[in-house]
């Protein structure tokens, strides 16, 4: 597809993930972006995989959130851009490198990492005990980055495998799905134990809240309790997508 089609196409997606709320300003501009570089170097049936993650990542938030805003607080702002960039940068990439030299499985190990936290995060929500930091095991709040448990653990898995069965029938080897499967479940545990270790933490004095954001929604500043400052859940994501994208390579590289 040449580029100028491929811009139009994804385009009219973004806008329309806009005008549901899905996304941000920014986040519409880097996802016309991320479209289109995928859609010129792999094609409908790549963008048919990235459509997967966003779609049903999308609608399990909105739902999960909706039905846990009461409880845990949950915000329902749609995503920016850098939160898609961080989800979705390893397989625009990707989606320029050839077949035969491992585009298949970086593909569609990088969305399989995305769509496997996705799925565990939002899935999670729905538990009925309480996640543990994956760190030390500590009982968290529902939402709380590095927090696992056993419903958002099957949910990811299963979010991981529809994406690797997905890549099957758009075309990808069975050795090529089965290594983004992989991929995706380690990068989905990569994501937890990052988050749950580096990802930074703050503590909100005035409201005695913890935060994962510098500036707490009461508009104070909060104090750093672990982490590096510099690395917040889009730096997490990131690497985590890159993690998957890496072991399902390396994973196809072994079957």
């Amino acid at each position: 597809m040449s580029p100028a089609s491929a811009a139009v196409v994804a385009a009219g997606f973004a806008l329309a993930g806009w005008g549901l709320g899905w996304l941000t300003t920014s986040g519409t501009l880097a996802a016309v972006l991320v479209g289109t570089g995928v859609l010129v170097g792999r094609g409908f049936s790549g963008a048919a995989l990235l459509g997967l993650f966003f779609v049903s990542g999308s609608l399990l938030t909105r739902l999960s959130r909706r039905v846990s805003s009461g409880r845990y607080g949950f915000q329902t702002s749609g995503r920016n851009a850098r939160q898609v960039i961080a989800n979705s940068a390893w397989a625009a990439v990707a989606a320029f490198i050839p077949a035969a030299a491992g585009g298949w499985p970086l593909f569609a190990g990088a969305l399989s990492a995305a769509q496997a936290d996705t799925w565990a995060t939002e899935i999670g929500a729905w538990s009925r005990t309480r996640p543990r930091l994956m760190s030390t095991g500590e009982p968290v709040p529902h939402g709380t980055s590095g927090g696992i448990s056993v419903t958002g653990t099957l949910g990811g898995v299963s979010g991981a495998a529809t994406t690797a069965a997905l890549a099957l029938c758009l075309g990808a080897s069975a050795n090529a799905s089965v290594a983004a499967l992989v991929g995706g479940i380690l990068g989905m545990f990569t994501d937890s134990w990052f988050g749950a270790s580096i990802q930074a933490a703050y503590y909100c004095d005035a409201c005695r809240a913890k935060t994962e954001q510098r500036r707490h929604v009461c508009g104070r500043y909060a104090r750093a309790t672990r982490g590096l400052a510099w690395f917040d859940n889009d730096a997490v994501n990131l690497v985590a997508t890159g993690v998957g994208a890496m072991t399902a390579l390396a994973a196809w590289h072994l079957l």
